[in-house]
């Protein structure tokens, strides 16, 4: 199956079942979907995480400063009580999507394929999630605004702003296995909407992807000097410049702003008039 037809199968399973038709599904089905979720809910709920740091798949893509701030065992921002809720939702509805595929009679031809790429003098390893027509696909629950403001605007969107190293992740499953990158299946955590957003990288993208992981990697492996990627913006408030500088949505994101940005401050934007004003991370905040 192509991945032009692959939303569109999925679209029209999920119509019919939520109209009241029924599927005929192996119990076969339900146990793995079972299997999976017990998998996923012990490793997040009684599997201690690894200390120490390393590259792996999973972060590769990530900012090098991230990285560099990560390796260096700079403080990192506790996580809010909600994240292992949306941790296991996540996993929920990787689970939920793999069902649906099988019962869509969709041709995954691989799945869960614990990988290694080496990088260098460093080995990365992560484990990639399915294949599909022969090409290595990513399953991935979305926050409503990403899903709509991001994911919504296609590769080229997720490539300039990469924050989370979705894209470094893929290639490096793909490249581990020799293997071209498929894209991704989203799904709204909130709504349940799916779309199917495919990898449309050019040549010359595809040698940019890969010739940064060797960059990030390389750096790390040699100790390069931290460096922020990323600068402060000019705030405006009604197209006007306002005199104050604020984070940009990578750093905003950032586990490490707080090192990285010791000065900064999240607080209401002053010249809201809204009743419930936007919060920004403010530089050199009074």
């Amino acid at each position: 199956m192509a991945l032009d037809t692959l939303e569109l199968e999925l679209k029209g399973l999920m119509q019919s079942l939520s109209n009241g038709e029924t599927a005929e599904v192996d119990p076969e089905v339900f146990e793995a979907a079972a299997e999976q979720l017990v998998t996923a809910f012990k490793k997040q709920l009684t599997q201690k995480r690894e200390k120490g740091f390393r590259v792996r798949m999973s972060n590769v893509g990530r900012p090098l400063c991230t990285l560099q701030m990560e390796k260096s065992g700079a403080e990192r921002e506790p996580f809010p009580y909600n994240h292992i809720m949306r941790m296991m939702i996540g996993d929920c509805v990787e689970v939920i999507t793999r069902m649906l595929l099988t019962i869509a009679k969709i041709d995954v031809t691989s799945d869960g394929d614990d990988v290694t790429m080496k990088v260098s003098e460093t080995t990365i390893n992560g484990s990639s999630d399915i294949d599909i027509d022969g090409k290595v696909l990513d399953i991935k629950s979305s926050a409503p605004w990403a899903y709509k403001n991001k994911w919504a605007k296609g590769f080229d969107a997720l490539l300039a702003e990469d924050d989370f190293g979705y894209v470094g992740q893929l290639f490096g499953y793909a490249d581990a296995q020799n293997k071209p990158p498929g894209g991704w299946i989203v799904v709204d955590k909130s709504s349940g909407e799916l779309m199917v957003v495919p990898v449309t990288a050019t040549v010359d993208q595809c040698k940019a992807i890969r010739a940064r992981r060797k960059y990030t990697v390389g750096s790390l492996e040699s100790g390069a000097p931290f460096q922020r990627g990323f600068e402060a913006e000019e705030e405006t408030f009604q197209r006007k410049e306002t005199g104050k500088k604020t984070l940009c949505k990578s750093c905003g994101f950032c586990s490490f702003k707080k090192t990285c940005w010791p000065t900064a401050q999240y607080k209401p934007q002053a010249e809201s008039k809204a009743k419930f004003p936007p919060h920004k991370w403010y530089v050199d905040a009074d």
